[in-house]
Parts: C-alpha cells; structure tokens; sequence
C-alpha cells in the first residue's frame, strides 16, 4: 500500500513541477493581445526528418485576456501539411501525432507564435534542433 502513495505523491511532484516550471515556450511566454481577429497560418509538420503523414496541430490563443478563447485544430495532411485559423497575437502550438505519443521527448513539444493578421507561416520540425 506504501507503494501507491509513493507513486500518487511522485506523479504529483512531476505534475506540479511541469506546472510551475513550464513547457520549453522558446525562452519567453506568448503575447498577450485580445484581439478577437483571425487569420491563417499553414505549414508542414516533420519529424525525424520526414513529413507527418497524420494526427493534428493544435493552436491556443487563450491568454489572461481572453480565457474564453477556445483552441484551434487541423488535421495533419499525407504530405505533412497543415492549415489553420486561429486568433491574431500569441498561440501556444502543440503537435499529437501517433509517433509524439509514443517518443517522451516528442511529447512535450510545445513551441509559440505571434500570429500576425493575413497568412502566416510556421513549418514544424521535431525533435527541435
């Protein structure tokens, strides 16, 4: 019984930890805007260098001014491609695909966007370099 309550108090510690701490966000957090405008943003999305051939890239524009924001999703094409609309200003970027869930250092690949107004593009490469 001991052994569970070591293993619920270590997964707490991570958990809290990665709250605290945070996701690797390329050194600094995204803007905070309240714009309510869209626009696109496309790309590809590769890993080990070669295209994702499925799953989704996820796009959350929810700041402390504007938590209602709901996040954005587009499936990944054959070719790797992805195209998305989502809110102007700072996005967290997340990408799922069947080989993210299964490598634990492709799971945790959270990278930013300052999404400007128009299209916009953001090619993604994992593991970063």
């Amino acid at each position: 019984m001991r052994h569970i309550y070591y293993f619920v108090g270590s997964t707490l510690l991570v958990g809290a930890t990665y709250a605290l701490v945070g996701c690797d966000r390329a050194g600094s957090a995204p803007s905070v805007s309240s714009s309510t405008t869209e626009a696109s943003v496309s790309g590809t999305v590769s890993i080990k260098g070669k295209p994702a051939t499925k799953g989704e890239v996820t796009f959350d524009p929810s700041n402390s001014s504007r938590r209602d924001a709901g996040a954005r999703t587009a499936p990944i094409g054959p070719d790797g491609s992805y195209k998305v609309v989502t809110l102007v200003g700072g996005n967290i970027v997340r990408v799922s695909t069947p080989e993210t869930t299964k490598d634990s250092v492709l799971q945790f690949n959270e990278t930013t966007l300052d999404v400007q107004s128009g299209e916009n593009k953001l090619d993604i490469v994992l593991p970063k370099p």
